[in-house]
């Protein structure tokens, strides 16, 4: 038995090697007995072999539970690679704690911290949740959560009543969900999978959460927290959130009067809508505050007033009041920052994680981000931006996508000129616009001071021993313009009679992946944008150029590049031009794209060599 583990142990070293494997689940089991619309209790089992120090964190338990869930069982065990036990972990040895990023949330954690003394070792975990009105939906099946490990078998069993009518949808798992009767006349739904390979990870791929084999289950009628409501559809969810907000849109009297203060002058519902949002953005601020029928229920706009924060829920619903006061409706818009797509046929809680606020005007809809208002007012961040979501009305709930900028309008056009001495040193001057998806990363440098701005741009060009003399930001809606002037010492590399010049300071340290490696993914550019470059180098008196790099122009289906160069003897004219385009690719085309991304961070650390004159 030791010999035939020990060679197990030199297999998955060797797996190791080449896949990186750093785990084995042998067993994974979610069993769930739902008892009522309001009680369940659910038996969890995880078998996992560790194989080396890059799965350790797999050796420690952690479970979330809600304010309705309690943790009634268990137990762990840890085993090395003989089966020998070498400790026994019980239920008084696990630590509780209530931390979270949120300043009051419902849920806590309970943990216990393990890290192994040697590699292989199997961790069993077993233990038990008892949920009681909060069955808004049942636990998922996630078998595979990380990068790297493989699964033996994973099994998933969900006894309800024959009354509940449980829906369910299945993300990359052929097996079908098995429904049988049991001997007491409940229902009993199965869904079992069996040696899952090991999923690596791939630059520009999809996100892991779509790869995974994943399912889930949830009652269409429920009764959550005292609520009731249907899942049947996304209409239905919509009517049940619209439910949760009523009478939370009333707000003090004094707040009504200076809001009529504010916009009853102003000739259009969008400079309305546009004074009001400036007026959230000085008087609140987001703070995540996960109270209320399980988190879901927005604050009162009276109480976001006058406290001056709420979350995402709270803010959106105290822009929405205040809108409504001065006549402009809105839509309280539930929506994933992770999640591009939801699920059509699958309305659930879970696919969401965010709330802005849709403003149909008469000729534009705007989208209102209320958590950071210091954004543009409109302004779709890549978070949100072509994402599906849910539009809230009393009408009910309706899917729909949000717009996304072209890849054109995510432009960075920078202006440079190199005044260049004979020694190399060199004065520089930079002109950067940056707009929508480029200004969106650099719009933090608003709020920074002078010496953290210098630290972004020494890491943004390349400036050896640069001294900076002035930074300017200037800031027009989505458009972000970044003025430079810097010296730098050694900006050129000076070899006896010979200068080398970079001929371009910016676009340095693209990382490059591995175009070697076997690809089963397709390749995802999910934001799309375009880079023009026009750089000036003056050459110093006495000096001609005796090299320069030569021409580039590159045409491919995700993206096309073209670098030139032209002197007039007294200057070197260099302009770029590079545009990613966003999209799905065959994965056969990956050794390709890594060899463009090859090419162009070498035209970007080029060099002029220029010549002292005889």
């Amino acid at each position: 038995m030791r010999k035939r583990l020990f060679l197990l142990f030199m297999i998955c070293i060797s797996a190791s090697a080449v896949y990186a494997q750093k785990a084995v689940v042998e067993e994974t089991v979610v069993d769930v007995e739902c008892k009522s619309a309001t009680y369940a209790v659910t038996r969890f089992r995880d078998v996992v072999t560790i194989l080396n120090a890059q799965g350790a964190s797999l050796a420690s338990f952690a479970c979330s539970c809600g304010g309705g869930d309690k943790l009634t069982h268990f137990k762990g065990v840890v085993a090395d690679g003989s089966g020998r036990i070498i400790k026994k972990i019980k239920e008084g040895e696990l630590q509780k704690t209530e931390y979270s990023p949120y300043l009051a949330i419902d849920e806590y954690k309970v943990f216990f911290d393990y890290m192994p003394p040697v590699y292989p070792v199997t961790v069993t975990y077993e233990w038990t949740i008892e949920s009681r009105d909060n069955l808004i939906g049942f636990p998922r099946f996630m078998p595979q959560t990380s990068y790297d490990i493989s699964v033996k078998k994973a099994s998933y069993r969900l006894k309800a009543p024959q009354s509940m009518n449980v829906r369910y949808a299945l993300q990359n798992i052929n097996n079908q969900v098995k429904v049988e009767t049991t001997s007491d006349g409940s229902q009993l739904f199965s869904l079992d999978v069996c040696d899952l390979p090991v999923l690596r990870q791939e630059s520009y791929a999809r996100p892991f959460h779509e790869r995974i084999p994943m399912a889930w289950f949830a009652p269409t009628d429920f009764v959550y927290y005292g609520t009731k409501g249907s899942l049947y559809d996304w209409d239905n969810y919509g009517k049940w959130v619209y439910g949760l907000m009523k009478d939370l849109d009333v707000l003090p009297d004094e707040v009504r009067t200076k809001l009529h203060q504010l916009t009853d002058t102003l000739g259009s519902d969008r400079d309305k809508v546009e004074a009001i949002y400036h007026l959230l953005g000085t008087t609140t601020r987001y703070v995540a505050v996960l109270l209320g029928i399980g988190g879901l229920k927005p604050a009162a706009a009276s109480s976001v007033s006058k406290s001056g924060y709420g979350d995402c829920k709270g803010l959106s619903n105290y822009m929405r009041a205040m809108l409504k006061e001065v006549g402009i409706p809105s839509c309280y818009t539930t929506i994933s920052t992770v999640n591009r797509h939801l699920r059509k046929d699958f309305a659930s809680i879970g696919q969401m994680n965010h709330v802005i606020l849709q403003v149909p005007l008469r000729d534009d809809t705007l989208w209102l981000e209320c958590t950071n208002p210091q954004l543009p007012m409109g302004y779709l961040h890549r978070d949100i931006a072509g994402h599906d979501a849910i539009e809230i009305s009393e009408h009910g709930g309706r899917l729909l996508q949000l717009p996304t900028y072209p890849d054109s309008a995510n432009l960075m056009r920078s202006t440079i000129n190199v005044s260049l001495s004979a020694e190399g040193a060199a004065n520089m001057t930079i002109t950067q616009q940056n707009c929508c998806g480029r200004y969106e990363n650099y719009m933090f440098m608003q709020g920074m001071n002078k010496e953290e701005r210098q630290k972004v741009v020494q890491q943004m060009v390349y400036m050896p021993q640069a001294e900076i003399d002035k930074i300017g930001i200037q800031e027009v809606g989505t458009e972000m313009t970044l003025s430079v002037e810097a010296k730098s010492r050694k900006y050129a590399t000076q070899t006896g009679r010979r200068l080398f010049v970079p001929i371009c300071p910016i676009h340095r340290g693209y990382g490059i992946p591995n175009g070697a490696e076997e690809r089963h993914e397709d390749i995802l550019l999910r934001n799309g944008y375009c880079d023009i470059d026009e750089i000036t180098l003056s050459i110093p008196e006495g000096y001609t150029i005796e090299s320069r790099p030569e021409d580039v122009r590159i045409e491919l289906p995700f993206a096309s590049f073209t670098s030139s160069l032209c002197s007039d003897g007294k200057t070197i004219q260099v302009k770029n031009r590079l545009q990613m385009k966003s999209g799905t690719y065959d994965k056969s085309l990956y050794p390709q794209f890594v060899e463009f991304l090859r090419t162009i961070n070498s035209a970007y650390g080029k060099a002029v060599v220029l010549k002292q004159k005889d």
